[in-house]
């Protein structure tokens, strides 16, 4: 890819763009007044913009580019705050200090949920197989601001890694995470929310297979968690105990230890 800027960048913005092009082993293209249309046009790759507020990365000419965005975290943490219930939180019994392997990351949506959840003493790892999604969602965990208390505490409590969760779970110990969690990418939006549509272009599609539930069942000490279509034979599938939520397309379900 391509690491540019948004149109009359400050030196700051400058900067960032080359640090960030290293980081990702790519080249920096000076943005001057070139459109994106006219720089796909002229490097045929993918173009990451540096902008003020965010990073966005337009892949094959997409006019809907994926960038980081907490989407439905923050609505969801505001309502926890009231005392509500959250469907994912209940799925998982989480509590104060648990520990969380979100194994299908994506734009950490449900990582920051159980980040405020599990609290200082609790541990989040995100596991991400697309680079590109895992960078800009690290960035953006540091980056973002919203209006809630500790909100950087709880962004910055989840560890990123870029790594298959296949061959992640093979190296872990038995018990070694309170849940562990997938919400599998299909062909149905999980949230019709921003920087969905980029997301989709750039996300893996493999499937859940026995074997990886079996490790998934080994390494969690108290829940391996779903999320799915209402429809999805993958609850069935694999055993897992699917909650019905009458009101939504999306259910959860769980597998007990």
């Amino acid at each position: 890819m391509i690491v540019t800027t948004c149109l009359r960048p400050t030196s700051l913005l400058t900067k960032q763009a080359q640090e960030i092009a290293t980081d990702l082993h790519s080249k920096t293209v000076a943005r001057k007044e070139f459109s994106l249309e006219e720089l796909y046009d002229n490097w045929n790759e993918p173009i990451l913009v540096v902008g003020k507020k965010r990073l966005e990365l337009y892949e094959n000419g997409q006019s809907a580019p994926f960038f980081f965005h907490p989407n439905s975290s923050v609505f969801r943490i505001r309502r926890l705050l009231k005392g509500e219930h959250d469907p994912f939180c209940d799925a998982s019994l989480l509590l104060k200090g648990d520990s969380i392997l979100d194994c299908t990351l994506g734009m950490a949506s449900d990582s920051i949920v159980g980040s405020f959840v599990v609290g200082d003493s609790g541990v989040v790892v995100g596991l991400e197989k697309s680079s590109i999604i895992a960078y800009l969602t690290s960035k953006g965990l540091q980056t973002n601001q919203q209006n809630i208390s500790d909100w950087t505490k709880i962004t910055n409590r989840i560890t990123v890694e870029n790594i298959d969760y296949k061959s992640y779970l093979a190296k872990l110990a038995d018990d070694s995470f309170d849940v562990v969690y997938f919400d599998p990418m299909f062909e149905t939006n999980i949230e019709a929310s921003s920087g969905i549509a980029g997301l989709k272009l750039l996300a893996n599609y493999d499937d859940l297979t026995y074997e990886v539930i079996e490790q998934a069942k080994r390494v969690a000490r108290k829940r391996v968690v779903l999320k799915d279509h209402f429809k999805s034979e993958r609850f069935k599938k694999y055993g897992f105990t699917q909650l019905i939520r009458k009101t939504s397309e999306f259910h959860f379900g769980y597998i007990e230890k």
